[in-house]
Protein backbone atom coordinates (compact mmCIF):
# COMPACT_ATOMS: atom_id res chain seq x y z
CA UNK A 1 0.00 0.00 0.00
CA UNK A 2 1.16 3.54 -0.69
CA UNK A 3 2.59 5.28 2.39
CA UNK A 4 0.80 8.58 1.78
CA UNK A 5 -2.53 6.85 1.23
CA UNK A 6 -2.02 4.73 4.34
CA UNK A 7 -1.41 7.85 6.43
CA UNK A 8 -4.47 9.62 4.94
CA UNK A 9 -6.61 6.57 5.64
CA UNK A 10 -5.20 6.29 9.19
CA UNK A 11 -6.13 9.92 9.87
CA UNK A 12 -9.59 9.34 8.36
CA UNK A 13 -9.98 6.23 10.53
CA UNK A 14 -9.06 8.15 13.70
CA UNK A 15 -11.37 11.03 12.78
CA UNK A 16 -14.25 8.64 12.11
CA UNK A 17 -13.79 6.88 15.45
CA UNK A 18 -13.52 10.23 17.19
CA UNK A 19 -16.83 11.36 15.70
CA UNK A 20 -18.57 8.43 17.34
CA UNK A 21 -17.18 9.20 20.77
CA UNK A 22 -13.97 11.18 21.15
CA UNK A 23 -13.35 10.00 24.71
CA UNK A 24 -13.43 6.26 24.01
CA UNK A 25 -12.38 6.24 20.33
CA UNK A 26 -8.90 4.89 21.08
CA UNK A 27 -10.25 2.18 23.39
CA UNK A 28 -11.99 0.38 20.51
CA UNK A 29 -9.27 0.98 17.91
CA UNK A 30 -7.33 -2.06 16.72
CA UNK A 31 -4.16 0.04 16.74
CA UNK A 32 -4.29 1.12 20.36
CA UNK A 33 -1.53 -1.33 21.30
CA UNK A 34 0.51 -1.18 18.10
CA UNK A 35 0.63 2.06 16.17
CA UNK A 36 -0.49 5.20 17.89
CA UNK A 37 1.45 4.82 21.13
CA UNK A 38 4.63 3.93 19.22
CA UNK A 39 4.54 7.20 17.30
CA UNK A 40 4.79 9.21 20.50
CA UNK A 41 7.44 7.10 22.23
CA UNK A 42 11.16 7.67 21.79
CA UNK A 43 11.73 3.98 21.15
CA UNK A 44 9.34 3.01 18.37
CA UNK A 45 11.42 0.15 16.96
CA UNK A 46 9.08 -2.37 18.54
CA UNK A 47 6.04 -1.21 16.57
CA UNK A 48 4.63 -3.70 14.11
CA UNK A 49 4.22 -1.36 11.15
CA UNK A 50 3.03 -4.13 8.84
CA UNK A 51 0.20 -4.76 11.31
CA UNK A 52 -0.63 -1.04 11.28
CA UNK A 53 -0.71 -1.08 7.49
CA UNK A 54 -2.98 -4.16 7.41
CA UNK A 55 -5.42 -2.71 9.96
CA UNK A 56 -5.61 0.65 8.18
CA UNK A 57 -6.00 -0.99 4.75
CA UNK A 58 -8.78 -3.24 6.03
CA UNK A 59 -10.62 -0.29 7.62
CA UNK A 60 -10.22 1.84 4.48
CA UNK A 61 -11.58 -0.98 2.30
CA UNK A 62 -14.63 -1.26 4.57
CA UNK A 63 -15.09 2.54 4.72
CA UNK A 64 -14.40 3.97 1.25
CA UNK A 65 -13.96 7.71 1.09
CA UNK A 66 -17.14 9.38 -0.19
CA UNK A 67 -16.94 10.66 -3.76
CA UNK A 68 -18.85 13.85 -4.39
CA UNK A 69 -19.97 15.05 -7.82
CA UNK A 70 -17.79 17.34 -9.89
CA UNK A 71 -18.58 21.03 -9.89
CA UNK A 72 -19.93 20.63 -13.41
CA UNK A 73 -22.27 17.80 -12.40
CA UNK A 74 -23.49 19.78 -9.40
CA UNK A 75 -24.07 23.02 -11.31
CA UNK A 76 -25.93 21.09 -14.02
CA UNK A 77 -28.03 19.29 -11.40
CA UNK A 78 -29.28 22.55 -9.89
CA UNK A 79 -29.91 24.12 -13.30
CA UNK A 80 -27.19 26.77 -13.22
CA UNK A 81 -25.61 25.49 -16.41
CA UNK A 82 -25.96 22.72 -18.92
CA UNK A 83 -23.33 20.03 -19.23
CA UNK A 84 -21.82 21.35 -22.44
CA UNK A 85 -18.48 22.32 -23.94
CA UNK A 86 -16.97 25.44 -22.38
CA UNK A 87 -16.24 28.62 -24.27
CA UNK A 88 -12.76 28.52 -25.87
CA UNK A 89 -11.57 31.56 -23.88
CA UNK A 90 -12.14 29.76 -20.59
CA UNK A 91 -11.53 26.21 -21.79
CA UNK A 92 -8.57 25.28 -19.53
CA UNK A 93 -9.95 26.92 -16.38
CA UNK A 94 -13.48 25.73 -16.97
CA UNK A 95 -12.45 22.17 -17.81
CA UNK A 96 -10.41 21.91 -14.64
CA UNK A 97 -13.21 23.33 -12.48
CA UNK A 98 -15.94 21.40 -14.27
CA UNK A 99 -14.19 18.05 -13.80
CA UNK A 100 -12.89 18.58 -10.24
CA UNK A 101 -14.80 16.82 -7.47
CA UNK A 102 -16.30 19.05 -4.84
CA UNK A 103 -14.28 18.84 -1.60
CA UNK A 104 -16.16 16.98 1.15
CA UNK A 105 -16.28 19.93 3.58
CA UNK A 106 -17.86 22.20 0.95
CA UNK A 107 -20.22 19.46 -0.26
CA UNK A 108 -21.45 18.90 3.28
CA UNK A 109 -22.08 22.64 3.77
CA UNK A 110 -24.06 22.71 0.52
CA UNK A 111 -26.01 19.61 1.56
CA UNK A 112 -24.70 17.57 -1.39
CA UNK A 113 -24.80 13.79 -0.94
CA UNK A 114 -21.88 11.59 -2.05
CA UNK A 115 -22.21 9.87 -5.42
CA UNK A 116 -22.96 6.17 -5.61
CA UNK A 117 -19.71 4.54 -6.66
Amino acid sequence: MDFVQTMKDWKRMCNAMGQEDEYTACDKCDLRDFGCPAIYEKECNSADWKHVERVVAKWAAEHPEPQYPTWGEYLASIGVMKPAQPDKAYEVWFTQLYSTNIPSDIAQKLGIEPKEV
